[in-house]
This record gives C-alpha cells, sequence and structure tokens, in this order.
C-alpha cells in the first residue's frame, strides 16, 4: 500500500485550520465550492466537482478536537479512491500549525496516483492561502 503525504506549516492556530478541515464552509474556501460536511463522526461529507460528474463520499471516522481528522472514502467515488483513508493531523507550531496530511492506502502508484498527489499539494497550498490571507482557489471558484 502506498500513502501521499505532505507537511504543510500555516500561518494560523490549529482551532483555525481544524475549522477549515470540518465545516461546509470551510471546505467550499479551499477545497470545491460544492461541498457537504459536518463536523460529527459518522457523518457523511460529500465532495462535487466538475458540476457533480465526480464525487467523492468521505465518511468522517475521527475528530479530536483541533488536533486530527480522519475520513474514510466510500462509494461513489472514482474506483482508486474507494476504500483509502484521509488524515488530517494538526501540531501547534511557531505559533502557527502543522498540518500533517495523509491520504493512505493507495493499492499502487501507478493510474492516478501521481496526479492526485499533485492535485492534494495544489488544494493543501489553497488552504493555507485561505487561513492566511483569506482567499483560497477552490475548484469551481
Amino acid at each position: 500500500m502506498a500513502d501521499i503525504l505532505h507537511l504543510v506549516p500555516i500561518a494560523a492556530a490549529p482551532d483555525e485550520v481544524y475549522r477549515a478541515l470540518t465545516t461546509a464552509g470551510g471546505a467550499r474556501a479551499w477545497w470545491t465550492v460544492d461541498a457537504d460536511l459536518e463536523p460529527e463522526v459518522g457523518s457523511l461529507g460529500q465532495f462535487r466537482f466538475e458540476g457533480g460528474a465526480v464525487v467523492f463520499n468521505m465518511r468522517v471516522d475521527k475528530l479530536e478536537g483541533n488536533k486530527s481528522i480522519t475520513w474514510q472514502v466510500e462509494e461513489p467515488a472514482p474506483p482508486e479512491w474507494v476504500g483509502t483513508m484521509v488524515s488530517f493531523d494538526l501540531e501547534p507550531a511557531n505559533g502557527g500549525t502543522n498540518l500533517l496530511f495523509g491520504h493512505h492506502d493507495w493499492g499502487s502508484t501507478e493510474g492516478s496516483f501521481p496526479s492526485i498527489n499533485y492535485n492534494w499539494a495544489y488544494y493543501l497550498t489553497s488552504l493555507k492561502e485561505y487561513l492566511e490571507k483569506g482567499k483560497g482557489f477552490p475548484h469551481g471558484s
């Protein structure tokens, strides 16, 4: 199994980063403007791209206030994504937050893996811009 990992230093407090990762308003500001997400374990977040032609369902598996978030990818989602897990671990650092992002349990590094890795880096940069400068660049904006 392969993992995508990114470490992103963000000049924002952990509670601000946590809110951006656990609420629909937060997700709409950095990932996709067409998103539904509740900060509740067991809830199903849905993230839509390309006018709803591409949908990612993410079951919220873990919420540890201002520290850790875990999503389990469920159908519907692109086949390579189903069964993978997305994690966000937050650690206070230098007056801000170090975000350790992971997209775990990929069956292979072939196929879409390299482009998904690139896309996560793009959207994590959007998250950083949103939190530091007030405006991200989510899909559909």
